[in-house]
């Protein structure tokens, strides 16, 4: 039998669905084919990890080349006659895909418009669950459940391939780092919203601080858009060990998870590079905003977990409605040197690399 996986369509959110990505491969012996069907980001950043006989990949308006559109999806999802689908996604759209593609089986959450497209229908809201409230890696694991699978075992996981690793290779070398010093990984942005990014002057003055008085190598993450902003986070940190990530022409999610994978200690907003970095096992500083924290609790290692508390906290908006965002500009470099400094002081090898 052959079975159909829609991934979450974030980079965060595939990293939380690494355990229930799991449990459905080991757990649910009849299907003798996994195949996972996503977008761009969420397929890249989980490449490596062997859970998947194969994979599709689509964009909803492509056109052409290696991505598949809806309508291509469907062809192609239809063609290959798959028996059953676990839709991740919570849109009408990838159940109306699934339906389309004529998919005997079809399982998924009941919202959204959707659950006559469903076969399978997961209640939102039963007397041990709320996917409105629940962290998220628990209401992906109710999938796995569903179909009788274990899920005793809520760690994420990612893996870096060879390119990975030899991306990573010519990166340090671009940026002049060692593989034997004190490495930390700072993300300051978010993708899509304001009240996730972390203002450029906090974020050197907490650079400026580890390489001097720590000897930390910091390294600046960025994704292509957010160049800019990781350059000018180094050239006010002026430090020689802190670096920007945007020096390197391309960007691709793997050298991410590899730099990530590489380092020692991570600062990051809620964002997929905090993720990858749960994923990875290290110790991590996570700056929050106006997203709840509880939404996206892990299970992997205890995070260091930083929010104001503000009153206007957590309004769950990309933009401040109050026009000030002050949850994230107020949460000032001496907050974040703290909680990093905690972690170094209390993990002697760190202290040992950097001397």
């Amino acid at each position: 039998m052959k079975l159909a996986i829609m991934l979450p369509n974030w980079v965060g959110d595939a990293c939380m669905a690494t355990p229930t990505l799991r449990a459905l491969r080991e757990g649910v012996q009849e299907f003798d084919e996994v195949c996972w069907v996503g977008r761009p980001a969420p397929l890249m950043v989980l490449e490596g990890l062997p859970w998947a006989d194969s994979r599709l990949m689509y964009k909803p308006r492509a056109r052409g080349g290696d991505l598949l559109s809806r309508r291509g999806l469907v062809r192609e999802l239809r063609r290959r006659q798959f028996d059953a689908v676990v839709l991740f996604t919570n849109s009408l759209s990838s159940a109306a895909i699934a339906w389309l593609s004529g998919i005997p089986r079809r399982i998924g959450f009941a919202r959204d418009g959707r659950s006559w497209l469903l076969t399978d229908r997961i209640p939102v809201i039963d007397d041990h669950h709320n996917a409105h409230t629940d962290p998220c890696i628990d209401t992906y694991l109710r999938l796995a459940s569903y179909l009788g699978c274990d899920v005793s075992d809520r760690r994420m996981e990612l893996a870096v391939t060879e390119e990975d690793r030899n991306r990573t290779d010519e990166l340090w070398r671009q940026v002049g780092f060692q593989d034997d010093r004190f490495t930390v990984v700072m993300n300051t942005g978010a993708a899509i919203a304001d009240t996730k990014r972390w203002p450029v002057e906090h974020a050197a003055a907490t650079a400026r601080v580890l390489s001097r008085q720590y000897g930390a190598q910091v390294l600046i993450h960025c994704g292509p858009a957010e160049r800019a902003i990781a350059d000018e986070v180094q050239a006010r940190a002026g430090e020689p060990r802190v670096r920007s990530m945007g020096c390197i022409p391309s960007l691709p999610l793997g050298l991410s998870k590899g730099a990530i994978q590489r380092s020692d200690l991570v600062i990051s907003t809620d964002s997929g590079p905090r993720h990858m970095a749960v994923a990875f096992g290290k110790p991590i500083v996570t700056l929050f905003g106006s997203v709840s924290a509880a939404l996206t609790t892990t299970y992997n290692r205890p995070e260091t977990i930083l929010s104001l508390g503000l009153a206007c906290q957590p309004c769950g908006k990309y933009q401040c409605p109050l026009k000030h965002a002050r949850c994230m500009k107020d949460l000032d470099s001496q907050r974040v040197l703290n909680a990093a400094v905690k972690i170094i002081e209390d993990s002697p090898g760190l202290l040992r690399r950097a001397s």
